[in-house]
């Protein structure tokens, strides 16, 4: 194989892969990039660690036919050193040698044989729809925060993407946070007359993916297949393994009688949070984090907490319904949980300092995210 293209067109296109080479070193192909013709002026990058992959093809000058496996990182960092403009990259494949050239410099490096890349799954789901990224980057921004990692439930380590009577909704929760949005971004159908999905897409995939995902309104297309989701963004095809399981019954976990209701604006939350980030995660080696203390009363929310480095208190005014209520969070827990909402004022829901806090959009238009938050026992 010998290929002749432009230095940053290369690049574009490879970096991207790192995300989805291997680097636990226990099969020597899937930490490689592969590298294959597919006419006289394109070729084809896949890389794939049997679990996600992804493919795409780069504009060039096909010299000679051919395809070969260079290890993804090595490729990278070798294409980065080269002077900018024109490269011309070889793979022998009878003594599995790599050349990447420019100038007067060049590399050589070893290869292997295409024939050592595992089989990919067939990149073409039956069932399909397209929808805007902007929409799905929104959904996925105010849930990722939630996924869970290493789970005994494997469900929870992924993010539940569902689509049902033209609504889409995910959800995630990782034991002690819960995040439900959902989306009536008008989608359309592909592949089948039915627009109805529910996947399991593993947490470690859907970083990668939100890497692709732009916030303009160009439409991109999600498959599902039986064990696969593919998606097609722009000149990427990104496919991952499902997690095959069904996901938890979340409904039974939210509260459906709150008492409290705390209206304020997410900004005034937000910087009081971040302050006491200073606090509670300045701890001595086997202590917890310090808890977040949180009181209402008579119309302020105070944000309190002490730690083996010191004290912080905030005084926020709200608008308060109920009784009184003093209750304790995880500061980082509840700081990522608030981040994520982008409206002005969002309201708090809670029952009693023992049971989870809600968080929704304030107003009379019904939210389109749910929040839910575990306390904390706090002593005494």
């Amino acid at each position: 194989m010998k290929i002749k293209v432009m230095k940053s067109e290369i690049l574009e296109a490879a970096i991207p892969s790192v995300g989805f080479a291997s680097n636990k070193n226990t099969i020597a192909s899937t930490e490689g990039i592969l590298l294959n013709t597919v006419s006289d002026k394109e070729c084809e990058l896949t890389a794939y660690d049997l679990e996600k992959g992804m493919k795409t093809t780069v504009t060039c000058i096909v010299e000679e036919s051919g395809a070969g496996i260079i290890n993804c990182q090595r490729f990278i960092q070798i294409v980065k050193a080269m002077p900018d403009g024109l490269l011309t990259i070889e793979i022998n494949e009878s003594n599995l040698k790599a050349k990447i050239s420019a100038g007067t410099s060049e590399f050589e490096l070893y290869a292997l044989s295409a024939s050592d890349f595992p089989d990919l799954p067939e990149l073409r789901g039956d069932r399909g729809f397209k929808i805007r990224q902007d929409a799905l980057r929104a959904i996925i921004q105010k849930t990722q925060f939630a996924i869970a990692v290493n789970s005994v439930k494997p469900e929870l380590n992924g993010l539940d993407l569902k689509v049902e009577d033209g609504v889409l909704s995910a959800v995630s929760c990782d034991g002690s946070r819960l995040s439900v949005v959902t989306e009536t971004e008008p989608m359309e159908s592909v592949g089948t007359s039915e627009l109805a999905f529910d996947v399991i897409i593993p947490g470690k995939s859907v970083s990668e993916l939100m890497r692709f995902i732009s916030d303009s309104d160009k439409e991109m297309e999600i498959y599902v297949a039986r064990k696969h989701i593919i998606f097609f963004v722009g000149r990427f095809v990104l496919f991952t393994r499902r997690i095959d399981a069904q996901y938890i019954d979340y409904d039974r976990f939210i509260p459906k009688a709150p008492k409290i209701f705390v209206t304020l604006d997410t900004a005034d939350l937000l910087s009081a949070l971040e302050r006491a980030l200073l606090v509670t995660e300045e701890r001595r080696q086997g202590q917890i984090p310090s808890p977040v203390i949180c009181t209402v009363k008579e119309g302020q929310l105070t944000i309190a907490s002490s730690s083996v480095t010191g004290r912080v208190n905030d005084v926020i005014s709200v608008h308060h319904e109920g009784e009184d209520i003093e209750i304790g969070f995880n500061c980082r827990f509840l700081y990522d949980a608030i981040k994520v909402c982008d409206c002005e004022r969002i309201k708090l829901c809670l029952t009693s300092p023992l049971m989870s806090m809600t968080v929704e959009e304030a107003g009379e238009n019904p939210s389109k995210f749910l929040l839910l938050i575990l306390p904390v026992r706090l002593n005494g």
